[in-house]
């Protein structure tokens, strides 16, 4: 239940969200928008095509409980670093040598950290436990040291919460910090505070009368977006500069304020998800919500970036996901399917639909490709990177490996060059292989 307020309800900001997904053969409307019409539905066969990825280190398990969230980051194209409750590890991608150790402070744990590391510098939450997380502090990753902690109070109108820091983001060298309330923007390196986004924008004179409260944030090179929840004016969307604070624009989301159910993926373009109706983008030209697909009638599972492991990726204005029908129809069988999205139009550019039963999840954009880690229904363990044009989604079968421990958790694959990096619990803290 969310915490007495004063004025309006709060709901507990949460990382894992459920969302009505658009789901594959339920309400789906493919459009084709290149002009050769191509679609790239089609199961795909056996695993193993694209040969074995070889696996060239993975460090020892560390002195963590495994129940933990964990995590990690790719810091340069040579150094990694894992993140614990008890601390931040960093190792030499090539060689799996441990470069540094920065070990929580004492009498706290490791309660949150940045979905990604930028310039060097992660960012991370620290308290007496998950529940009581109240300081944000950024980490060195060249270096190996904590720069700085501040912690943080809760806002008078919050009776009762005992969690006060909900998103960090690292972005143009600053650490953006979410409270139950308000946005807040730090130099990363110095830790000192450089702006605050009030709930209710003074720059906006429409909103003077009208209380507001940050949802949730994201922060995206010169983009920082806030979701505010208002008494009177239901959910909009705020735009800052990540360096100076200063606003950028405001974007209505819903007229009804339905606390807790809107999330951001992305800051540019500006795309978020309410968890009961779907995703919409906010950047259209005339003001109004776009919704990116049909929506469906039932739930699936969508895991926000803000948890790191996002199953949405973006090349521009273009929108990739990773969708599942599971509850869509009676049948207990799943479908997984790739989409591409036109954030503009909200239709869709190409889907490619997997054998009933596999599993999939997104890894990402890169090296000009989308990449996606795929299960085949008759295997437990072994995984294959699948990567897909984003013009066309014409696929390629990419290698094979094992994760260790960890393949049942949510997804933690990154890809940095022609090596695969998998972030896991203490027992498995990361693993690299040489895609070959």
């Amino acid at each position: 239940m969310p915490p007495k307020r004063s004025k309006t309800p709060m709901i507990v900001t949460i990382l894992v969200l459920v969302v009505v997904l658009v789901g594959t053969g339920v309400t789906l409307a493919v459009t084709g928008v290149f002009s050769s019409g191509k679609s790239a539905s089609g199961g795909t066969g056996g695993s193993g095509s694209g040969g074995d990825a070889k696996k060239l280190w993975s460090a020892p398990a560390v002195n963590a409980d495994p129940n933990k969230p964990s995590g990690g980051w790719v810091v340069d194209d040579h150094t990694l670093a894992n993140v614990v409750e008890s601390g931040v590890t960093g190792y030499d991608l090539n060689t799996g040598k441990q470069l540094w150790q920065v070990p929580a402070p004492a009498g706290q744990v490791i309660c949150a950290m940045s979905p990604r590391a930028d310039g060097g510098i992660g960012a991370v939450g620290l308290g007496l436990d998950s529940d009581h997380c109240d300081t944000a502090a950024a980490v060195d990753l060249t270096a190996g040291k904590l720069l700085w902690q501040e912690k943080l109070t809760l806002p008078s109108n919050f009776e009762g919460y005992k969690r006060v820091l909900g998103v960090l983001w690292v972005a143009k060298e600053m650490v953006i910090v979410q409270d139950p309330e308000t946005t807040f923007g730090y130099g990363a390196r110095d830790g000192k505070r450089k702006w605050t986004a009030p709930p209710v924008p003074e720059e906006v004179e429409e909103w003077d009368d009208h209380f507001c409260y940050s949802m949730s944030a994201l922060a995206e090179g010169d983009v920082t977006a806030q979701v505010l929840s208002c008494d009177s004016d239901g959910v909009k969307v705020a735009t800052y500069d990540t360096v100076s604070g200063a606003v950028k624009g405001i974007a209505p989301a819903s007229n009804d304020s339905a606390p807790g159910s809107w999330w951001l993926l992305s800051a540019n373009p500006l795309v978020a998800v309410d968890a009961r109706t779907g995703i919409y983008s906010l950047s259209g030209p005339n003001g109004s919500p776009v919704p990116i697909g049909r929506i469906a009638t039932t739930f699936g599972e969508f895991i926000s970036p803000n948890y790191a492991y996002g199953s949405a990726a973006f090349d521009g204005t273009t929108m990739f996901t990773v969708d599942s029908d599971e509850g869509a129809t009676p049948s207990e069988h799943v479908t997984i399917t790739v989409n591409s999205w036109d954030t503009t139009t909200g239709q869709s550019r190409w889907k490619h639909t997997f054998d009933v039963d596999a599993e999939a999840k997104m890894v990402g954009m890169s090296q000009g490709k989308v990449w996606v880690e795929y299960a085949a229904p008759d295997s437990d363990e072994e995984r294959q990177l699948m990567a897909f044009s984003p013009a066309d989604g014409s696929m390629i079968q990419g290698p094979t490996f094992e994760p260790p421990y960890d393949s049942s958790s949510p997804l933690t694959t990154q890809l940095v060059g022609n090596k695969i990096v998998r972030f896991g619990p203490p027992k498995a803290p990361v693993t690299v292989w040489d895609m070959g």
